[in-house]
């Protein structure tokens, strides 16, 4: 694994702090050691670790309080908690919580080094899947003839301005493209955009508007004038 990784680990006895950073920056990794869940929280907040690891049982503040409040802080690094003391609740409590993994003391090097490998594939999945939700969801006009050229700058002038918009073209033109621009490029922009298929709006909706409608100017016209 190439990748240098940045990690924190947070236990309250001295030697497990020592051996575990050992294990980390003989293994090409930055490891910075903490025995407080306090601590921990106020470096985590700090600073961008790749992945935290830390002991359940401490003094005072215990290490599923700590992942709670690193969640409740909104740090994202991924949390693997350790213990010495495992059993299936805590372990179920802890992934509950969202920690990604569980591991019982004594830690192998291996096991350690295979928990991080994870830990770094899952954080660069999630990169990857929020780089392409942004992707799908951005609609763009590709463009390069004198004739978009006109197209564009005739946006970019109907969107500074309040006036109602008429998009005419044959199918497949872009006339939801020009749409979806012009709302970008408007100070509406933070707000949905809502299609609306008229095709597939019922027949019989729109003509009992229509008869309403007309019943209603029906009326007006009938409706006698009064005089002031």
């Amino acid at each position: 694994m190439s990748t240098k990784a940045k990690i924190l680990v947070v236990d309250d006895e001295a030697n497990t702090l020592a051996s575990l950073s050992r294990a980390f920056r003989l293994s090409g990794h930055e490891a910075v050691v903490c025995d407080n869940a306090v601590r921990a929280l106020e470096l985590a907040l700090a600073q961008p670790f790749d992945l935290i690891l830390s002991d359940v049982v401490m003094p005072r503040r215990d290490g599923l309080a700590l992942l709670e409040d690193l969640k409740t802080a909104g740090v994202t690094a991924p949390v693997v908690m350790m213990s010495g003391q495992a059993h299936i609740e805590m372990a179920v409590r802890a992934t509950r919580l969202g920690a990604l993994d569980f591991l019982e003391k004594p830690l192998s090097t291996d096991k350690l080094l295979v928990t991080l490998e994870n830990a770094l594939k899952l954080t660069r999945l999630e990169g990857e899947n929020r780089d392409l939700r942004m992707r799908v969801g951005k609609h763009s006009l590709v463009w390069s003839g004198e004739t978009m050229r006109r197209v564009m700058a005739l946006i970019e002038r109907v969107a500074a301005s309040e006036s109602r918009v008429c998009i005419y073209g044959e199918t497949g033109t872009g006339k939801e493209l020009v749409a979806r621009t012009l709302h970008e490029k408007s100070h509406r922009a933070s707000a949905p955009f809502v299609t609306l298929n008229c095709a597939a709006v019922p027949q019989n909706s729109s003509r009992a508007n229509y008869s309403a409608t007309k019943k209603d100017h029906s009326r007006a016209r009938s409706a006698p004038h009064r005089q002031v």
